[in-house]
């Protein structure tokens, strides 16, 4: 599925998924937390970060699907992902995949895995496993 940004500012983003709907992607000054919300609709969900040594977000954790999944694989991880990236000028790491359950929960699980590894590919999750 195709998202398209309609408006835009310093850290707050409105895209149109493929299907219509509205979506709106906030970042917090700090950089700590991006919040996703359907216009005139539920939160969907919330990515954590961590700011790490090397001046890199650790993706602590990524929750999108708080309506049930009504809105998962729709682009809007990707989107936010590169929102982020696009305002702080760093990219991400990411708790590898070595099937160890992480005490802070940051481990990946269900369609994490998936998506880690696309963003790898694409260059916004770093590939190397220094996570913190």
């Amino acid at each position: 599925m195709s998202l398209q940004v309609v408006s835009s500012d310093d850290l707050k983003q409105c895209c149109r998924l493929s299907d219509g709907r509205l979506v709106d992607i906030e970042i917090d000054d700090s950089g700590q937390e991006i919040t996703v919300t359907a216009v005139n609709g539920p939160k969907l969900g919330s990515i954590e970060l961590q700011g790490t040594g090397s001046g890199d977000y650790y993706l602590k954790r990524m929750y999108l699907d708080q309506d049930g999944g009504e809105f998962k694989r729709c682009g809007i991880g990707r989107q936010a992902l590169k929102f982020h990236h696009q305002s702080f000028g760093c990219l991400f790491t990411a708790a590898p995949n070595d099937g160890q359950q992480r005490e802070d929960g940051s481990h990946l699980t269900g369609d994490a895995l998936r998506f880690i590894q696309k963003m790898r590919d694409e260059g916004l999750v770093l590939q190397s496993d220094p996570y913190l």
